[in-house]
């Protein structure tokens, strides 16, 4: 009995001083509340839920890796207003959103991915086309979304190769995919599902193989914040519930989530 008090009682006081050590950090003392925001409208990662609140995988993912002792609250904004306000330091973090030149001025991003991300084609089900290599885009009239980036090299390549126009919202591009205006619809490929899922009317849409790119999205920090300092813990964590298929699981769940909400069924469930 006395050598069981002394195991619990040593298991007891160890936690307490795991817990204890990693609270100290300079890193997780610098940063109590975390303001975060997202993309409003990037499902099955994340969207907005009222003028104050965030779903999706994005923000579940969040709560697994933030160190014990910070709070993360969460402010709705305009994308473009998002981007800003992490440059001035007014929002601590972004969530899931990838890397580019231009960002990594003012964000500081993990170094490990928060979820995969890749990049596919969308054409209309009936009109589907050999796609191997992206020269067969060629001679074809393809879409993209105001501002997105694919990274791959793919940017640099449609600009100077392709006949692409860009339309403000996927909403728009699925249109116009719809419409017959346009061949192809370049985007996410779980944003992408998550959008044609949700909007099952016409002709319905396929993703061609192979995608585009797959270079991950990751939490980018403010670096005009305090809370830069998290970056190398919320790193490992990030790499560490990868390593598990914690963001992969994260991921379909939350499009099921979404498709479930929107009234669709799941990809693999439709007839």
């Amino acid at each position: 009995m006395r050598l069981f008090m002394r195991l619990a009682i040593g298991l007891l006081l160890s936690g307490f001083g795991l817990t204890a050590a990693f609270a100290a950090q300079p890193e997780a003392a610098a940063c109590r509340e975390l303001v975060y925001a997202a993309n409003p409208s990037y499902p099955p990662y994340h969207w907005a839920e009222g003028e104050s609140a965030y779903a999706g995988a994005s923000v579940e993912l969040l709560a697994l890796a933030l160190p014990p002792g910070v709070r993360a609250r969460p402010v709705v904004l305009p994308w473009r207003r998002t981007l800003e306000w992490a440059r001035q330091g007014k929002v601590d973090l972004i969530l899931s959103l990838r890397i580019t030149p231009e960002r990594t001025d003012y964000l500081l991003f993990t170094a490990h991915r928060s979820f995969s991300n890749p990049i596919v084609v969308f054409v209309r089900r009936d009109r589907v086309f050999p796609f191997k290599q992206w020269a067969d885009l060629k001679g074809r009239r393809g879409g993209v979304s105001f501002g997105d980036r694919f990274g791959n090299g793919f940017d640099e390549y449609w600009r100077a190769e392709l006949t692409v126009e860009e339309a403000p919202t996927m909403e728009s591009n699925f249109a116009k995919l719809e419409a017959g205006r346009i061949d192809y619809f370049v985007t996410s490929r779980y944003v992408g599902e998550a959008y044609a899922g949700a909007h099952t009317e016409g002709h319905g849409v396929t993703v061609l193989a192979p995608p585009i790119s797959d270079e991950g999205i990751h939490f980018g920090f403010s670096k005009a914040s305090p809370c830069a300092a998290l970056a190398r813990l919320v790193d490992a964590r990030l790499k560490e519930l990868d390593r598990k298929g914690v963001s992969e699981q994260l991921l379909k769940k939350h499009l099921r989530r979404y498709l479930e909400q929107s009234g669709a069924q799941p990809p693999g469930a439709r007839r």
